[in-house]
């Protein structure tokens, strides 16, 4: 079989600019290697809760003690960083996709606005990116994206063509939607007006509905994290406080059931974060 090929971080644009790929997020080097680091730590740390003081003699650590302690960390902290690295990715990754949305969603009503007192599409492109650029800094995705769209006209490449290729990059159907009605609409003199004031008002509605969910979410998402945590948390106050259930910890049957737990756990996490994802 074939190996899935990774999404580029930028796409080249009918203009030959490099232009973000929304499907993807790729984290800079700094930021990646922070995150690897302190996945890594807290895991080995979780690690050593679990598995750490083994052999041990009369409640003495021993050289192999230290050693196992060692490979516990070590071991266990780079399966955090492994598997919790992608969680971390797609977090962003919906952040990213989430603050594209309102942005667009801003675009619309400007658009709208612009039309609605007898602006021509260039011209309430251009106003519409005048007030974006006071809403947002230069670098933010739809100031980009508009200005992209505005140099691309301004070399004879036809409206519809840019603002499809935003909507193949954006990974938003509500995007690709408008694209796709802007081609038809300005080709063949549609309403454009009904079409931009129509998109965003449905783009409005679905986002007060997912920000109604979200909120209402917000007190089961915070228990998750907290029954995430909690596991951990006993165990480790158990473990130092009590000699006896610590040695338990150290014998085989001790052992076997930490990594039972641990993969319930690690099961559990994922599959809370599973029923928390609310999409529109």
């Amino acid at each position: 079989m074939k190996k899935k090929e990774k999404e580029p971080k930028y796409i080249k644009s009918p203009m030959g600019n490099s232009m973000p790929n929304y499907k993807v997020y790729v984290p800079g080097k700094m930021e990646g290697i922070f995150v690897c680091i302190v996945l890594f730590l807290v895991g080995g740390a979780a690690g050593l809760i679990f598995y750490g003081g083994l052999f041990k003699v009369d409640g003495e650590a021993t050289n192999a003690t230290q050693i196992a302690d060692t490979v516990v960390f070590a071991g266990v902290g780079l399966i955090a960083a492994k598997s919790f690295f992608p969680i971390y990715i797609q977090s962003r990754l919906n952040k990213q996709k989430h603050t594209l949305k309102l942005q667009f969603k801003d675009m619309l009503l400007s658009l709208s606005a612009s039309i609605s007192a007898g602006s021509n599409i260039q011209s309430a492109f251009e106003n519409a990116l005048n007030d974006l650029k006071v809403q947002y800094k230069e670098t933010d995705f739809i100031v980009r994206e508009m200005q992209e769209i505005l140099s691309g006209v301004a070399q004879n490449i036809n409206f519809e063509v840019m603002i499809r290729d935003f909507g193949n990059r954006s990974d938003n159907e509500d995007v690709v939607a408008f694209a796709d009605v802007f081609e038809i609409c300005y080709r063949k003199g549609g309403s454009m007006q009904s079409v931009i004031q129509r998109t965003y008002q449905l783009v409005s509605e679905k986002t007060a509905v997912t920000d109604e969910i979200e909120t209402k979410l917000t007190s089961n998402k915070m228990q998750h994290n907290a029954m995430s945590v909690m596991p951990i948390v006993v165990v480790a106050m158990l473990k130092f406080t009590n000699d006896t259930f610590a040695e338990n910890f150290a014998t085989p049957i001790g052992i076997i059931v930490n990594v039972v737990a641990m993969g319930i756990f690690i099961a559990s996490y994922r599959y809370g974060l599973k029923i928390c994802d609310v999409k529109v």
